[in-house]
């Protein structure tokens, strides 16, 4: 995995990101990878399921799951007021530097729930540190509030390395070529992408290419590029006032007529509809 999937940027002086994920009803993610190793907290509720690599976990309300750098993963999911998810962004390159010899010979486990009950101290304190940093980048961005939330983001690594590694190295059961395909279509999903020219890229007849694809991501390549636009696209509805001409211009569509096909399909509204939803949450 030469290029990171997913390109993600850090504030240099703190190793850890909050995302906040607004109630906007369905939300997809399709499969991806990237350097950082991702933490997602299930606040409330049960919102849905994430698949990692080959494995598929359901959702519930006080699960934990952390998913080690470069494992590819994906998320159907319903966020709602009642049913919330809270992602926490770790920087490898900060790890790697900072504890190289924990990143070299071990890796976090922990899915669900802690296995030890030796571990579930460490687990609360892990959710306390997650809820309080979220509640700091979210509601505190004054720069007194700097250093407290750079305590806890090294607080929570802490709380890591110390009780959910372990000693072996996690490998992604995903072909280098599949990661390679996908970084490929993310870099370029807003070009007129010929995956009959791809398939000749990597020596594979279309016919092979599509089915091999397919045996790893349980969709085809063309199935997986078109909801690759159509959740990008999703994500211009949600933070922009776009056009939908431009939006499909950006996204990659041949035209408005696809883009409106290919939208209702993932998720059962038009972008209009999809678009006046989000505007009576805001």
């Amino acid at each position: 995995m030469t290029t990171p999937m997913e390109l993600l940027e850090f504030d240099y002086t703190n190793p850890i990101k909050c995302i906040y994920h607004r109630p906007i009803g369905k939300k997809y993610v399709v499969p991806h990878w990237h350097e950082a190793i991702e933490i997602c907290y299930i606040a409330k509720g049960n919102p849905g399921t994430m698949f990692i690599e080959d494995e598929e976990y359901q959702l519930n309300e006080g699960d934990v799951y952390v998913i080690n750098s470069r494992l590819i993963h994906s998320f159907d999911t319903i966020i709602t007021p009642g049913q919330r998810i809270i992602t926490v962004l770790v920087n490898y390159d900060w790890l790697r530097h900072s504890l190289p010899q924990t990143v070299r010979q071990k890796n976090f486990e922990l899915v669900k729930a802690p296995k030890k009950d030796s571990q579930l101290t460490a687990f609360n304190e892990l959710i306390a540190l997650i809820k309080n940093i979220n509640d700091f980048q979210c509601h505190d961005t004054s720069e007194d509030s700097h250093l407290h939330q750079l305590a806890m983001s090294v607080e929570l690594i802490s709380v890591l390395v110390r009780n959910f590694t372990v000693d072996k190295e996690i490998k992604s059961d995903i072909p280098e070529v599949i990661s390679q395909i996908i970084a490929e279509f993310h870099n370029d999903y807003q070009n007129d992408i010929q995956l009959s020219d791809m398939a000749k890229q990597y020596n594979y007849s279309y016919a092979y290419f599509s089915k091999f694809f397919k045996r790893y991501l349980g969709m085809s390549p063309k199935k997986y590029l078109t909801f690759l636009r159509v959740q990008k696209a999703a994500e211009l509805i949600e933070k922009t006032d776009d056009k939908f001409t431009q939006i499909v211009a950006e996204t990659g569509f041949p035209d408005e007529k696809s883009f409106y096909a290919a939208f209702k399909e993932r998720y059962h509204q038009t972008p209009l509809e999809y678009r006046k939803h989000l505007q009576t949450i805001s």
